[in-house]
């Protein structure tokens, strides 16, 4: 499984280089900047996001996981098509994440278990 992390921030330098300090010699596999004004969301893909959320969290950072799932890039357009007629909405997506070598694109849905079992009854691999 690759889940999202969503960091909250201010939006002023140096606060990313606060957030991957903090979260320390992890694995970043893919991030995403939304910006919004005096504060924006990050969100990455590490390695261990649970540990991640606990350390940005000691520091009074807001931070939360964000389940998601993650398919091989050359199945997106068939989970696009099979999302539209089953009505799962992608809330946000971070493509281009690379992990153990392979490119993903990681989904957060409307509906994480429906998906899960969606993709699965139609052979599309995901974690």
């Amino acid at each position: 499984m690759v889940d999202i992390i969503s960091v909250f921030i201010q939006n002023v330098p140096g606060r990313l280089s606060h957030i991957l300090n903090e979260i320390g010699t992890q694995n970043i596999h893919g991030f995403s900047i939304a910006d919004a004004g005096e504060f924006g969301i990050v969100r990455l893909c590490i390695d261990e996001p649970s540990k991640a959320v606990q350390m940005l969290k000691k520091h009074d950072i807001i931070a939360c996981i964000t389940p998601s799932v993650a398919i091989d890039g050359k199945y997106l357009q068939k989970t696009s098509e099979l999302f539209d007629k089953n009505n799962i909405n992608i809330d946000d997506a971070i493509y281009a994440v690379v992990v153990n070598g392979s490119p993903l694109a990681v989904l957060k849905v409307s509906d994480t278990n429906k998906t899960q079992k969606l993709l699965e009854e139609n052979g599309i691999p995901f974690s």
